[in-house]
């Protein structure tokens, strides 16, 4: 018997360990049974309502580890990538899931303010070699089992950069120039200043655990939630730098860009959330955590894109 309760322990603890591995980005586990705020909304990019939006996506790429890329010998256009699914990279997760048949290839998001200036989450890109060590994938979509020469670009160099989460400030971004204009480049308008209103309808498009293209929206800006609310002031003080909102978004969607539904604009960067994974100890699996929609539980963290600095 206490082997059996060691071996399930051990198991247990494999799979939440491997799960983060995922949510490398994500804020510790919170108090409770049930990422998704309500309704499940991700949506393939191409099968978007807002045709806007699908445009606005041209300029959206994922992180990819360059060791993952392979350029064909006998056709140096030809990009080729390992079929991985997410279903084989996480053989924790529920048979149930979501886009588990999709491959997983990348690790986080980013967005373009230039034809060569890219923007995404500070932890993504932290020094000079996770710039050497990682290619920007454009049009990573539904569908897509290889790729061209002109859908993936290098980091040259690192512009500017910051990480820092402390009782005074909350800074995630990072600014880095591609070693070439992107082709397809769609000029994505930016906040230079003021604040989103609270309830204001969002979008986010980006990656969601390394997959193909996702749009998500039926969320808002958020009040407060129930960790700010314990240090209101500090909290208040802080939100100069970012806001929250109910975005359904996982690992690997660290650096979308969150647009104002209304008017298009990209108002911040996603930069961190809750537990993407909890286990199901009925089923023996992992499976995505679900919150009701409200403020006080609105835990993705959106730093505003206008405390970026030149941009």
């Amino acid at each position: 018997m206490k082997g059996s309760i060691k071996k399930s322990v051990m198991i247990s603890l494999f799979l939440v360990l491997t799960v983060n591995a995922f949510a490398f980005d994500r804020l510790p586990e919170l108090s409770g049974n049930d990422l998704i705020y309500g309704n499940d909304d991700r949506t393939e990019i191409d099968q978007y309502s807002e045709t806007s939006f699908i445009e606005k996506s041209q300029s959206i790429a994922l992180r990819v580890p360059k060791k993952r890329l392979t350029t064909d010998r006998n056709d140096a256009n030809r990009i080729l990538f390992p079929n991985i699914t997410l279903k084989s990279a996480m053989p924790q997760i529920c048979e149930d899931e979501r886009f588990i048949e999709q491959v997983s290839l990348g690790n986080c998001s980013g967005f373009l303010v230039s034809p060569t200036t890219l923007v995404t989450a500070g932890h993504c890109m932290v020094n000079a070699k996770e710039c050497s060590d990682n290619k920007w994938v454009f049009g990573f979509k539904e569908g897509v089992t290889e790729l061209t020469s002109s859908q993936v670009y290098s980091c040259k160099s690192i512009t500017t950069q910051k990480y820092v989460y402390s009782t005074k400030e909350v800074s995630d971004y990072a600014v880095i120039e591609l070693d070439r204009p992107v082709k397809g480049y769609v000029s994505l308008k930016t906040r230079k200043f003021g604040r989103v209103l609270l309830n204001t309808p969002l979008v986010v498009i980006g990656h969601p655990m390394g997959l193909t293209m996702k749009a998500t929206d039926g969320a808002v800006v958020s009040r407060m939630n129930d960790i700010e609310r314990k240090t209101k002031i500090k909290s208040f003080i802080l939100r100069d730098h970012y806001f929250t909102a109910n975005l359904d978004s996982y690992g690997g969607n660290s650096g979308s860009p969150v647009f104002n539904k209304r008017n298009g604009n990209v108002e911040g960067i996603l930069v961190q959330g809750a537990l993407d994974f909890v286990l199901n100890s009925s089923k023996g699996c992992m499976e995505s955590r679900h919150l009701s929609n409200s403020h006080l539980n609105a835990y993705e963290t959106v730093m505003r894109i206008n405390k970026v600095p030149g941009l």
